[in-house]
């Protein structure tokens, strides 16, 4: 720990350091008033308790080993993240029970989440039907297959999601194929916005409620902006009720009346606009 001294076992800066100062101007003569002789004896009573608030607070530390805090932070990451997580919350009741309780509660703890870990894994064991642990050794393996093979699935939806954008989805294979080669792909980001984004595709809005209603052009505004129809058939009609009670209508008003994401907003309001279905205020 910083500023102390082993050989002396000490501090070189104490805790409330300049608690002295407040004393080292009394003197105690024969002449003093009872008043002032018994206000030097009440400076002199809060120096003693300033002192035993420091030598408190040095026990704490002494007694829990806080000196080297290094070896906290070691036998920490020891833990799973649950307990380390346990364990930072209780650190500030280690000096109600003592350091030996204390650290006899976290061990305590830990073998506990340890052996509800394994009797979950032998849970699942029995469910499955396995009654050995050599079965089991082939479900865990079989149980890794698997999540590679889900893992690979998950690979494959990411191109399904880019497939209507030909530059994103040449992207993604080339930086697969450079891993499967095992060359470190460059870092690139698929088919970005002007804001650093990555744009999403548009929507499909086959079999969607509300599709039907709509013309080609909001049609287009609904695959680029992503906004289901039938969500957006209650945007319009809320923004032109807003319009015709008002006489017109501010895009500050609109985003305060459907409240959604703000560039949405801007781009129905626009559309609308241009479409006259609506006029600004």
């Amino acid at each position: 720990m910083a500023g102390y001294m082993p050989a002396r076992a000490d501090f070189m800066e104490e805790f409330d350091n300049y608690a002295e100062w407040d004393l080292k101007d009394i003197d105690f003569v024969d002449d003093d008033s009872d008043v002032l002789h018994a206000l030097k004896l009440a400076v002199v009573d809060i120096y003693h308790s300033r002192l035993r608030e420091r030598q408190r607070r040095k026990k704490i530390i002494r007694d829990h080993g806080l000196i080297n805090l290094r070896k906290f932070q070691i036998l920490e990451r020891c833990y799973p993240k649950e307990v380390q997580e346990m364990y930072d919350v209780m650190r500030r009741f280690a000096r109600v029970v003592g350091p030996t309780e204390h650290d006899k509660f976290i061990e305590s703890n830990a073998l506990e989440f340890e052996l509800r870990k394994e009797i979950h894994r032998l849970q699942e064991y029995r469910k499955a039907g396995i009654k050995s642990f050599c079965s089991a050794k082939v479900y865990d393996r079989v149980k890794r297959v698997q999540e590679e093979e889900r893992r690979k699935r998950t690979m494959l939806s990411d191109v399904l999601q880019y497939i209507q954008d030909s530059r994103a989805c040449q992207q993604w294979l080339s930086k697969q194929a450079a891993i499967d080669a095992g060359i470190t792909p460059p870092v690139t980001t698929l088919t970005v916005s002007a804001s650093g984004r990555r744009s999403a595709p548009p929507l499909n809005l086959t079999g969607l409620p509300g599709t039907e209603k709509l013309n080609e052009r909001e049609k287009e505004l609904c695959q680029v902006v992503r906004l289901v129809p039938g969500a957006y058939l209650e945007y319009k009609q809320a923004l032109l009720n807003e319009c015709r009670r008002q006489g017109g209508l501010r895009l500050a008003q609109a985003r305060a009346l459907i409240k959604i994401d703000v560039n949405k907003t801007r781009k129905i309001y626009d559309f609308l606009i241009k479409e006259g279905y609506i006029t600004k205020a």
